[in-house]
């Protein structure tokens, strides 16, 4: 594995590319700002808004995606100068600008012409004007008139100076449309997918319960009062997801014949939305981060996921700077309310590779929908009571933005996977009681990482792995065939592959293979599953927990099972723990086999966070990779190497205090200019941008 890294290091460094992490948009800097929505208030504003970003060291702002009736106010006139004249005062206060689509707000003169464009319920209720994205992905007249205001706006403003990326509409999610439009679009999917309906009708199993088709016209789009086939209500919702990828792609070839700019889409965590087809086209990553800070450890797994994405430097879109709300009922929450933690939210963005952060919003609306959302500026202009703490945040990002581009994230050697579609799928068919996926992957599975401070990447299912030593993958149903055609020549060139619990049982079709209980995976790792029984993620007040006991030399504590219980086998395989209680008393749970010059390990349970952070710790030392830190966990520590700079950010992202022991060396702060070495004490939402020397 470490010999295929230097070659290819070496080859990178021959044809003259950057390392992906030191790709940038706009100007090679760090920004900071706001969504900015200037069309609403007077004019006049603008020079006093301009002045008070300055004064914040704000250097970018978000702004247009909601704006098409003001851009076309009557079909066919538009208007772009006012945005123009916005961008031109923005640009000469040293402000940049990415612009957004305004493809979610279609209005009102093109709803009243055009009522079949809003989507169709499944009980026949059709969606008008009033809010955003109610539109259908699939209506052909509401495409026509989306990328032709697009097209219009690429024109007018596509190669303006302060421009230095586009997003594609807002928050983009699947909304089923049940119109006739989108019926024959799903029926001709499924031709293409399947090519024939016997073909079909042999994946599905079709003859239980007399669900067999004689044609592709007989299939339903799925109800939600129905208890359809589990491949169908799949199918359906990868159908969706295509529908949305194919409605920002036109625009991303629209926008592309008139502007340079780079292109984006702000993601949102938990989606099932398949980001890695959504996000293929795009040029570099967003994402939407709305975690209070009592699950600030919830959001390092998004940023790790962005840079896995191979694009760069990835952006924060949206975060409150203090509180969020909004809704029908008009909630409101705080994101951000101890002291110091806004500071430590916002860094978690830098120093897991990001370029530039925007809060969402700069000032509060004053009338309409999320009027109780946290701004900086007030409706009546007052700053916000965090307005000192906004300050000394931009402040930071000039001390340090010159290190942070000369010292990108290091190489991670240790990866995991996210999978929107094992989302999805888990959604349909649960099999553990009460599992959500981006939770449970989360803190189940992806903080044992981070509480064992071994860096690592968050891949999608597409990645290429080559470049790794340790590969987890909790929590897949489905594999990809690309995927599975990697791992047994990776495992036998010297990679460790920990594979479940929870993964490889499933086809791509959402069925069960029938020759191995994970298919091939069973068949060349040389460990099968023996039996399975369901444990979910919390027990009734009358089950018996079942116990899992480790293999002495591990030096991992007893711990208790959960999600599922496979019983494990394996001719020459070794194991590392079995059940005590239960129907798998005395069997294996876990084990290992070598395979090749590597090793396959099978988790057949989740055997807990701390047992599995110690498990990571044993195999990734195998491998030759030390923790970054020791001490307290919970700090998020992120290693940044490039040619001229070396060192490590930390930021406790808890509101107590973290003690952890530095690795060898001295470090100074580019924060406060201070040096430290050995043992340091980190204060509740401190951060410590350490550059080595």
């Amino acid at each position: 594995m470490r010999f295929f890294r230097s070659i290819l290091a070496l080859t990178l460094l021959l044809q003259g590319c950057l390392p992906l992490s030191a790709q940038h948009i706009g100007e090679a800097k760090l920004y900071y700002g706001a969504s900015y929505y200037p069309e609403t208030w007077p004019v006049e504003e603008v020079p006093k808004d301009i002045a008070l970003m300055q004064d914040l060291n704000m250097n970018v702002v978000r702004m247009a995606e909601f704006s098409w009736s003001k851009m076309e106010p009557e079909e066919g006139q538009f208007d772009f100068e006012w945005l123009r004249d916005i961008m031109d005062q923005l640009h000469a206060g040293g402000i940049d600008v990415i612009l957004g689509t305004p493809t979610a707000t279609p209005p009102a003169w093109l709803w009243e012409k055009h009522p079949e464009i809003g989507l169709l319920e499944p009980d026949g209720h059709r969606r008008i004007h009033g809010a955003r994205k109610d539109y259908s992905y699939t209506s052909t007249v509401y495409r026509h008139y989306a990328l032709r205001i697009v097209e219009e706006m690429a024109k007018a403003l596509g190669d303006h100076p302060a421009l230095i990326g586009w997003q594609i509409d807002n928050e983009l999610s699947k909304h089923a449309d049940y119109s006739d439009e989108s019926r024959y679009r799903w029926q001709a999917w499924l031709q293409a997918k399947y090519d024939s309906i016997e073909n079909l009708n042999e994946i599905w199993a079709t003859d239980l319960w007399s669900q067999t088709y004689q044609a592709f016209d007989q299939i339903p789009m799925p109800l939600p009062s129905v208890w359809h086939h589990p491949s169908l209500r799949l199918d359906w919702e990868r159908f969706n997801s295509d529908m949305v990828t194919e409605f920002q792609n036109v625009q991303i070839a629209v926008i592309r014949r008139h502007s340079k700019a780079p292109i984006t889409h702000d993601t949102m965590p938990g989606q099932t939305t398949d980001y890695e087809k959504l996000m293929a086209e795009a040029d570099f990553m967003a994402v939407n981060n709305y975690h209070s800070f009592e699950a600030y450890d919830r959001v390092v797994s998004n940023y790790d996921r962005m840079r896995g994405y191979g694009k760069g430097m990835h952006w924060l879109f949206e975060t409150a700077p203090n509180n969020s709300g909004g809704g029908k009922e008009g909630m409101t929450w705080f994101l951000h309310q101890p002291e110091g933690s806004m500071f430590s939210a916002l860094w978690m963005n830098y120093a897991l590779g990001g370029q530039g952060s925007l809060f969402w919003l700069w000032r509060q609306h004053r009338a309409g929908q999320e009027m109780p959302h946290g701004a900086i500026l007030h409706t009546w202009g007052k700053p916000a009571a965090n307005y000192d703490d906004l300050k000394a945040l931009g402040a930071s990002l000039q001390k340090s933005g010159e290190f942070l581009f000369e010292a990108p994230v290091a190489p991670a050697r240790i990866a995991t996977i996210y999978s929107h579609e094992a989302d999805q799928g888990l959604r349909i068919e649960q099999y553990a009681n009460g599992i959500r996926y981006y939770t449970d992957w989360t803190y189940r599975f992806y903080l044992a990482f981070h509480d064992a401070y071994l860096h690592r990447d968050v891949l999608p299912t597409g990645a290429d792995i080559s470049d790794y030593d340790l590969l987890f993958l909790p929590l897949l149903p489905m594999m990809p065939d690309d995927l599975r055609a990697q791992l047994r020549p990776w495992v036998e060139q010297g990679g460790t592959l920990i594979l479940g619990p929870m993964t490889g049982y499933r086809t791509p079709y959402w069925t069960g293979y029938t020759d191995h209980a994970m298919g091939d995976l069973n068949a060349w790792s040389g460990i099968e599953v023996e039996s399975r029984i369901p444990i979910g993620t919390k027990l009734r007040p009358a089950e018996i927990p079942l116990k899992l006991t480790f293999a002495e030399e591990l030096g991992i504590a007893q711990s208790e099972a959960s999600l599922w219980s496979e019983a494990l086998s394996s001719e020459d395989g070794k194991v590392l723990a079995h059940y005590e209680t239960g129907m798998h008393d005395g069997r294996p749970a876990i084990m290992e086999r070598r395979v090749g010059q590597g090793k396959v390990v099978m988790l057949g349970t989740d055997p807990g966070r701390a047992a599995l952070a110690q498990l990571l710790t044993h195999y990734a030392a195998e491998q030759g990779i030390a923790p970054l830190l020791s001490g307290d966990p919970g700090v998020v520590a992120v290693p940044r190497q490039g040619d001229k700079a070396e060192g490590l950010i930390l930021n406790n992202i808890h509101n107590e205090p973290k003690t952890v022991t530095l690795p060898a060396g001295r470090y100074r702060d580019a924060l406060n200019g201070q040096r430290y070495e050995g043992r340091i004490e980190l204060k509740p939402y401190e951060v410590r941008v350490l550059r080595k020397g």
